[in-house]
């Protein structure tokens, strides 16, 4: 009888754990923003990448916006690619307003992946995505630990305000990004 009960309880605990670790990498819809005059190194200097597709990207990717929304995707992430198409739509409603986004594809090393070439084209997200390298794995996402994470870095690079974990909806997204243009 104590087995069964000791059963129980541990399969009610393996339920409650995977329900955290769901909601942890799926995040919540509503999130503070922290100023954007917080700002530290987000760990990009002398950065040199490869875009999905090809071509090589350096650092400089972001002095061509005030504000750049970093996001960090895995092709096996439902919640990130979920959220991709409303990132498609935000790039360019934003393009004009001294933001863009770069993605991340923290599971692939390979520039060709068809598997993240295809979600690209798919979800419509055609923002530039660079694919992982031992400076981004020993760098910038050195502290990453669930997809999607998000963060925001200035036009030298320098990360503003907070890391956001987990996928949001096309309005969240707006407001985050509509407070930190306002602060920059």
């Amino acid at each position: 009888m104590e087995m069964k009960k000791c059963r129980k309880i541990a399969g009610v605990l393996v339920v409650v754990m995977i329900a955290v670790l769901t909601m942890a990498a799926c995040g919540s819809d509503t999130q503070d923003v922290e100023p954007a005059d917080k700002r530290s190194s987000a760990g990009f200097e002398d950065f040199e990448g490869e875009l999905l597709g090809g071509g090589v990207v350096t650092e400089d990717i972001f002095a061509k916006a005030d504000l750049t929304m970093v996001n960090v995707w895995a092709t096996y992430c439902g919640p990130c690619i979920d959220e991709m198409p409303d990132l498609g739509k935000i790039s360019k409603e934003y393009q004009d307003k001294g933001f863009q986004i770069v993605g991340i594809v923290s599971d692939t090393y390979d520039a060709e992946d068809a598997t993240a070439k295809e979600i690209v084209e798919e979800t419509g997200a055609d923002y530039s995505h660079i694919v992982l390298n031992t400076d981004l794995v020993n760098g910038p996402l050195k502290d990453v630990q669930v997809v999607p994470t998000t963060f925001f870095v200035d036009k030298n690079g320098n990360q503003v305000g907070q890391v956001i974990t987990g996928s949001k909806s096309e309005s969240n997204w707006k407001k985050i990004i509509d407070d930190l243009l306002r602060q920059i």
